[in-house]
């Protein structure tokens, strides 16, 4: 396992840990020295794609999980790039002045090909680097280290838009017995899964207060 400084944009410098199997998570967590175990928000959905007319909804719903994270003391873990739903949490999160952990989970072989600094969200607070090759070889390692992060509390996913990778990190976290909430109204993915059991429909036309009270009640 190997823990480092990451440079990033604006003279941002964050820790980043690499693993390469699960039982690596435990230390991972404790090098970033993250306390925990904590409620955790596994934020998905989506990255590149998203139409002019969604992203006006896409920034209520992640305001709603900003606010939410902050409120209840819970950590967020993402794909942790400069795109869509994930520079948006880092945005709102560094405006707010919030301050609970952002958690970017990102395959290393990508930091091969290009530098952090033009991956890498520079309002993420730690990183935690995986094996892959591709898109979507992050899923499964979210889903697994949010878990790990929460032990005995409560987590829940948040799907807000996303695209065909989207459904699959819906999967990973039923895997894991994660309930979805799913941000109708944010288009695409979010708009199209279905709604069964452990995922579970949330209208984005309520009132942002209605609909954060209604998922504190699912992470206190």
């Amino acid at each position: 396992m190997l823990t480092r400084q990451v440079s990033l944009k604006r003279g941002v410098t964050v820790t980043a840990v690499n693993i390469t199997e699960n039982k690596d998570i435990p230390e991972a967590l404790a090098q970033l020295d993250i306390p925990h175990p904590k409620p955790v928000i596994v934020l998905v959905g989506g990255a590149g794609g998203i139409g002019f007319l969604d992203k006006f909804p896409m920034r209520k719903a992640i305001g709603i999980v900003a606010g939410l994270a902050e409120e209840t003391g819970a950590a967020v873990v993402d794909g942790g790039t400069q795109a869509g739903i994930m520079t948006e949490i880092g945005k709102q999160r560094q405006q707010n002045k919030f301050s609970f952990p952002l958690i970017g989970v990102v395959f290393d072989n990508l930091l091969m090909k290009e530098e952090p600094e033009s991956i890498l969200d520079p309002n993420h607070t730690h990183f935690v680097l995986i094996p892959g090759d591709d898109w979507g070889d992050e899923s499964a390692w979210i889903s697994k280290i949010a878990t790990a992060l929460a032990g005995d509390q409560k987590s829940i996913t948040v799907l807000v838009n996303g695209g065909n990778i989207s459904r699959t990190d819906v999967e990973y976290s039923l895997l894991e017995n994660r309930t979805t909430f799913v941000m109708r109204g944010t288009g695409r993915m979010a708009d199209e899964i279905t709604v069964t059991g452990k995922v579970i429909a949330v209208d984005i036309s309520k009132k942002p207060e209605e609909i954060l009270e209604f998922l504190k009640t699912k992470l206190v």
